[in-house]
């Protein structure tokens, strides 16, 4: 279901002609559609809830940026000569005081071992793409929206950053967009964007009168999960 079907969907179950236009074009619904998709990543794991990320690395760079991230979990390499490795994973105070002391533009290239995950905002946040270079020479602040990953050597080549974790299922921007929640359960959306408007609506009966229902429908996509990682397994290890 794309976003302007679930838009006819929830117009025709909710009746809130106010959040919707007669031609089915938004009027207010969208804010509460994508806060109710990101509950939904946030409330439990399910199947969709881990990703990866592929990003490329350039020859003396040192970091990557990416949207949607919730939490890195891992963090893998990968380029021609020396096929793929993962990293270890570093505090940011540890990755700077051991191995980060110069600007990378003063520093050798080499291979990447280590990473840490990166902060991507500045306060106070400009209207024009702030650079970290002014302040630590490293990252660029290109969003606040945007996780970023840190290694320990700018790259003596082009490799590939392979960063699995938790991500949010991407928005629904236009009328043909779809994704996970749309798409395989819509109800679920429906109810959990009907969940956010009664929070605004400061409605506390309302709200846990539909946060019973969104329960017990993610209690069983949690249940799907487990039944998938048991699979197979015939005895426990240790």
């Amino acid at each position: 279901m794309n976003l302007q079907s679930f838009r006819k969907m929830f117009l025709s179950l909710s009746g809130r002609y106010d959040l919707v236009d007669e031609d089915y074009s938004d009027n207010g619904l969208q804010v509460f559609i994508d806060e109710g998709g990101k509950f939904l990543d946030r409330l439990d794991e399910t199947q969709k809830s881990w990703a990866t990320r592929f990003a490329d690395l350039a020859l003396g760079e040192s970091f990557v940026t990416f949207p949607y991230c919730r939490a890195i979990k891992e963090v893998w390499a990968a380029c021609v000569t020396t096929g793929r490795w993962q990293l270890e994973k570093k505090d940011l105070q540890d990755l700077m005081e051991g191995y980060l002391r110069t600007l990378p533009a003063e520093m050798s290239t080499g291979v990447p071992l280590y990473y840490s995950p990166c902060v991507t905002r500045s306060v106070p946040m400009k209207d024009t793409i702030a650079s970290f270079e002014s302040l630590m020479g490293y990252v660029e602040v290109t969003d606040s929206n945007y996780n970023a990953v840190l290694v320990n050597v700018p790259t003596s080549e082009d490799i590939t950053v392979i960063v699995k974790g938790l991500f949010y299922t991407p928005l629904m921007v236009e009328d043909a967009d779809a994704n996970y929640w749309s798409e395989a359960h819509p109800l679920l959306l429906y109810m959990s964007t009907m969940r956010q408007i009664e929070v605004i609506n400061r409605s506390t009966q309302g709200v846990n009168d539909w946060m019973s229902s969104i329960a017990l429908e993610m209690k069983q996509l949690g249940m799907d999960l487990v039944e998938e990682i048991i699979a197979e397994v015939s005895q426990m290890e240790g």
